[in-house]
């Protein structure tokens, strides 16, 4: 059984417990928070009385960073509660959880990162595609985006963590360690263009479409695109936001959802044959929606 592990350190966002009793609603039983203590009564268990039943929180006081990462970055930990240096920090208390309690197999998502699948339906495409790697969308040749990322072992984490750059963000990392160590880090499908486009960038950023069973993932553009981006990046109504780096523009495709299981599921398509160069499906399901704006009630439908 795979777990869903979400952390949340430096600044508490509210927003998290809706991400909770949406992957509670998805039938998921293991999700583990990994948070300050002094977060713990903000995430409000009397009011919210399943996550008794499904989530665990695990002080990160209890973790040991034995990378030191928070004595040798050289991130700006002034900028916004120390954003960069918690974007980066997180995968150093991952590796530190999953080496201690001997954890395999996790699904890290940020915290305004909604899934609308439960994950098991990951596990059998994981197993084909070689679960011996860790899987994270890109948005682009230099970027990747850790919206959701799968992690196998602590090993195999711990490896990556060794070769961390402390003056780039976790953006820059994970692209620069997946350039030297191919066999290391794998891409989550960002749409299903790159199907012989001719274009190698967008091929990139589309790999492994066909070994995930349609679904494709947000890395952030479609969350931006369909609800607008952090209002502090960007105050106002944003929707219809292109994002300027990644290399597929959602522009280009309708968007609806379908009713599945009782959710309200996000579909992606298009009508224009050339688009998709006569492969694959019109319409595709999206596995997860990276919520931008931080309005994750508002794609509960």
């Amino acid at each position: 059984m795979y777990s869903v592990v979400l952390v949340c350190i430096g600044k508490f966002q509210e927003y998290i417990l809706t991400n909770l009793e949406f992957l509670i609603r998805l039938e998921h039983k293991s999700i583990v928070v990994l948070t300050q203590r002094d977060f713990f009564p903000l995430f409000d268990f009397e009011n919210h009385p399943t996550f008794y039943l499904h989530v665990q929180l695990i002080p990160v006081e209890e973790l040991e960073d034995k990378f030191q990462y928070l004595s040798n970055t050289r991130m700006d930990s002034s900028f916004r509660d120390g954003f960069w240096t918690n974007a980066s920090m997180r995968f150093f208390y991952l590796y530190a959880y999953m080496n201690k309690y001997n954890i395999e197999n996790i699904v890290h998502i940020e915290n305004d990162v909604m899934l609308f699948y439960n994950v098991s339906l990951l596990e059998p495409y994981l197993n084909l595609a070689g679960n011996d790697k860790i899987y994270l969308p890109f948005d682009s040749y230099e970027r990747n985006i850790a919206s959701i990322v799968f992690i196998p072992t602590a090993e195999l984490l711990g490896r990556v963590l060794e070769h961390y750059n402390t003056e780039w963000n976790d953006m820059q990392n994970f692209v620069s360690i997946y350039k030297r160590f191919p066999s290391w880090i794998d891409s989550f499908p960002i749409s299903i263009l790159g199907v012989e486009t001719g274009n190698d960038e967008i091929d990139f950023v589309c790999k492994n479409y066909h070994k995930f069973g349609g679904f494709i993932f947000d890395a952030a553009a479609i969350g931006q695109y369909l609800g607008g981006v952090d209002p502090v990046n960007i105050p106002g109504d944003s929707i219809g936001f292109i994002n300027e780096t990644c290399v597929i523009k959602y522009n280009i495709f309708y968007f609806h959802w379908k009713l599945i299981d009782g959710v309200f599921c996000p579909f992606m398509g298009t009508t224009d044959p050339s688009v998709m160069n006569g492969k694959g499906k019109l319409e595709f399901p999206i596995f997860n929606l990276h919520i931008h704006c931080k309005d994750l009630k508002g794609f509960i439908l």
